[in-house]
Parts: structure tokens; sequence; C-alpha cells
């Protein structure tokens, strides 16, 4: 969900103006540039409750998975963004560089919890299956529990199964700088690439679930690289656009209200269908499409002011900048209250005290890991958010 996404700047220390000029962006600075991008952290409060809501009340009634995917496409239109800035400003990526930054950015928080998890299954002297908190250092997680569903003799889950998101953006970032140095920067090669990706993927998806349909009574399609770095590619193929002039015209074509309005429609009847063959192939792909149209129009389009400010809030722009550390430690209250709590707590006690363990645990992973980090990690060069 990270970056996500999760998904985290020197803009961040900011206050944000809610003026009517920085609630949009305007077309004449639609390509990159440093600065603060208006709306980014609201929507990602957005996706950090709906992953919240879902996994403590229900994922029947908050599509915790479509929360994911939002923070998806905002990580890879955020770090294309931020790779052209660089090459605009150096006229050079530094791979280097960025690997430096993306592990100054994610590792601190991970490490921390990983640690913590172990620490209690220690002091609890629960059995420990060191590959699951491996699968979190290493980002191999999506593929460790995928290859884990259809074995009944697997050992238990540990509360690891969240870095399945974290593994799937650093596969695809592990691969997608190179493809930006070799294309040198031009949007266009890039824009092609990730068409190509997401063409790809859903064929790739089509073929597995007519070959494999027991992965449709699993979310081996769901969180497996290969199958989903499309929805990181939508992200991408929205930056790109927005550096050709081409590009640029169909953004703000795209963006006014029938597009926003058939986006949003096309989201909720995706989420209406229940046929899983649909569900785990061409839903993955509309959902991109609809959201990459959705996303562009909230950042692009004045008509949209009255959801601008309110995702523009001083409130969501602070659980948007909190959103990284809540996604990584909002598995813990899955851990510690059976210990606490009880088997079976009643609802009105569980899902506070998941709230609130979920909430303390951020913050001092906020305030006291992931603020620290984010200052090194000024000092190799970021000038990134504080959530990518």
């Amino acid at each position: 969900m990270t970056d996500s996404s999760m998904p985290a700047g020197t803009a961040a220390a900011r206050p944000v103006a809610r003026t009517t000029d920085t609630l949009f962006v305007p077309v004449d600075r639609m390509a990159a540039r440093p600065g603060y991008i208006p709306s980014l952290d609201g929507m990602r409060a957005v996706s950090i409750l709906l992953v919240l809501f879902a996994h403590y009340i229900s994922d029947r009634l908050f599509p915790g998975g479509l929360g994911v995917y939002v923070f998806f496409v905002i990580s890879g239109f955020l770090i294309t963004r931020l790779l052209f800035s660089e090459r605009k400003a150096r006229n050079k990526t530094s791979l280097v560089t960025f690997y430096s930054r993306r592990s100054v950015r994610l590792y601190p928080v991970v490490t921390a919890y990983t640690l913590v998890v172990v620490a209690i299954y220690l002091a609890a002297r629960m059995p420990i299956d060191w590959a699951q908190p491996l699968s979190a250092l290493f980002y191999f997680a999506n593929y460790l529990y995928a290859g884990r569903m259809l074995d009944p003799a697997a050992p238990t889950a540990m509360p690891f199964g969240i870095f399945w998101s974290l593994s799937l953006e650093e596969h695809f970032y592990l691969a997608f700088p190179l493809m930006f140095v070799l294309a040198r920067g031009r949007a266009q090669t890039l824009a092609w690439a990730m068409v190509a990706v997401c063409v790809g993927c859903l064929t790739w998806r089509l073929t597995a679930a007519a070959l494999h349909p027991e992965y449709l009574r699993t979310n081996i399609i769901f969180v497996r690289t290969d199958f989903r770095a499309d929805s990181i590619g939508f992200g991408v193929l929205l930056a790109a656009l927005c550096e050709m002039e081409g590009g640029r015209r169909f953004v703000k074509a795209a963006s006014r209200p029938a597009t926003w309005i058939a986006a949003l429609g096309t989201i909720v009847v995706c989420l209406l269908i229940r046929d899983p063959f649909f569900r785990e192939t061409l839903r993955y792909t509309l959902f991109g499409i609809a959201l990459m149209l959705l996303i562009a129009s909230v950042l692009f389009d004045p008509r949209l002011k009255p959801v601008q400010v309110a995702l523009n809030h001083p409130v969501p722009v602070w659980l948007g900048r909190l959103s990284y550390s809540l996604y990584v430690w909002h598995y813990l209250p899955r851990l510690l209250g059976p210990m606490l709590l009880g088997s079976t707590p009643p609802v009105g006690v569980r899902i506070p005290f998941d709230l609130a363990v979920a909430f303390a645990a951020a913050l001092l992973s906020y305030y006291l890991v992931e603020r620290p980090a984010l200052a090194l990690r000024h000092r190799l060069g970021s000038r990134a958010h504080a959530a990518d």
C-alpha cells in the first residue's frame, strides 16, 4: 500500500495552504517539478482508512484491496514524477542514490516492526516460522504466502502478511529505475512500456486463471508481482503522460465531470460483480484505468474543489503522512488482541482496541523512526514527500 506505498518528504514539514491555487495542479505545472502536490496526502488518508476498516470491521463493507490499489497508483505516479524532476535538475538519474533513498525510506520501519513482533513471539514462547519475518525484511512475503495458500500443512501465519504489498512495490522498483535510465527519461518510451506492462499483466492473469482455476479460490493472483505489476504501472503511465504535450492534452480532456463520474461508476460496478474469474482478471485492469483517471481529475480539475478542500484539510493531510507507519503496524493488534483481550472479545471492545494499538504504534514509529530516517533521506538528495 507502498508508496505506498505504501507507500512518505521535505514538503511534509510545510503546512498546506488551503487556497484556490493550491488545491489542484494547474495545467502549466502538470509536468514534473519539485514541490508539494496537493490532495495526495488526503487520498492516502482515504486509502488507509479503507484498509483499517476492512481488517478491523468487515472486508465486505470496506474494500481494503481498493485502498491498497490507490496506494499503488499514487506511488507509481509520484516516484516516476520524482525521477523526471531529478533528471531535469541534474540531467542524470543516479540508481545508487535512488536505491539508497528507498532503503532509508522503508527499511527502518519494517525492521522495527519485525523486531517487535519477533520479540513478542519469543517472550510469549510461541513458535516462530523464521521464513515469515525474513520475508518482510527481504521483500518476498507475497510469494511466500502465495506459495502456501494451497498448502493445508503450511505453518500458522504470523502477522507479516501485510508485507505482500511492500514486496510487490519493491520488486517493481528494482526494475523500473533501470528501465527509466535505459529509456533516458523519454516519456513516450516509458508510456508505451507501461501500456505493454498493463496489457501483459492482464493477459497473464487471464491465462493463469484459465489454466489454474484453483487460483480463483485464493489470493494468489491478488498478491503476486507478476500478476499485479500493472497496479503501479498505471501510476507510471499517468506521470509519463504529464511529461508530453499530447499526454497533457489527453489528461486535461479526461479531467472532467463525465470522466470521474464514469470512473467512480466503474469502480462501484467492479466491486458489485462477484464472479471470481472477473474479479481476479479484468477487474484489476478496470480498477487501474478508473483510478488513474480519477486521481488525474482530483489533481488537475479545479471543478472538483469541494473534494480537494476536503482532501487538503489538516486532518486527512496528517493521516496521509502517517499512512505508511499505520499500514505497517496495523497488524500488531491481531497479535496482541488475543493475548490481552482473549480469543473472542466483543466487537465493541475489539475495534477500539485495534484502532488504539494501531495508532499508538504508528505514532511512535512515525516520530521516533520514520521522521529521523526521513532527515537522512533528504541528505541523500530526496525531495520526496514523506509517504513516498
